[in-house]
């Protein structure tokens, strides 16, 4: 018999998760109180202890549902024939998402710089990037094993990313989109 989990512990999970990741678009979560997070999704305190030890332990929750969706959005298809192309091309996509109003990842990395939070964005990005280098396994060998080659690019990404995030001016640059084709030119040749 397959187990299924009760659909109320399911919503209030997800209830909880979203509004803290709301709640982190506008502070940190060191100045996020368990008190103020269960006012703001009208929950009461014991309910929040019934699904989670902490705020910690629930943040590494919603991390893992934003890993999932960062994850499921990198790993939609790609139209490159090269990985260099792949890599220009998750590039354009990683600055689109960054710059997509509706997407609070920017605004939750703006105020949380703590390594989960960084390490829940490399982790996703990493793996998104050794699926799509997976479609060019028979095609283009190579003696870098794709771990290898998918952390080096999520690493340098996610740091892009972060550049972009604490300098919106660059984001809103007219050449953005040419200075990212340069920057994949010039040092991946």
């Amino acid at each position: 018999m397959e187990y299924k989990e009760d659909l109320r512990i399911v919503r209030t999970r997800k209830l909880l998760s979203s509004t803290l990741l709301d709640m982190m678009q506008e502070c940190s979560i060191e100045k996020i109180s368990v008190i103020d997070l269960c006012n703001r999704a009208m929950v009461n305190r014991a309910t929040f202890y019934a699904h989670f030890e902490d705020k910690y332990h629930l943040l590494s929750f919603a991390l893992e549902e934003l890993k999932d969706g960062i994850y499921a959005n990198f790993t939609r298809e790609v139209p490159a024939t090269t990985p260099k192309e792949m890599l220009r091309q998750l590039i354009m996509m990683a600055v689109e998402y960054l710059s997509d109003k509706h997407n609070h990842i920017a605004q939750v990395v703006k105020y949380n710089r703590n390594e989960k939070v960084v390490q829940t964005l490399t982790d996703s990005l990493a793996q998104s990037v050794k699926y799509q280098l997976s479609k060019f396994r028979n095609t283009r060998p190579t003696i870098v094993p794709s771990q290898m080659t998918a952390v080096c690019y999520a690493g340098a990404l996610v740091n892009l990313l972060l550049l972009l995030i604490d300098n919106p001016s660059m984001l809103a640059d007219p050449q953005l989109n040419d200075q990212l084709n340069a920057l994949v030119d010039e040092n991946l040749r």
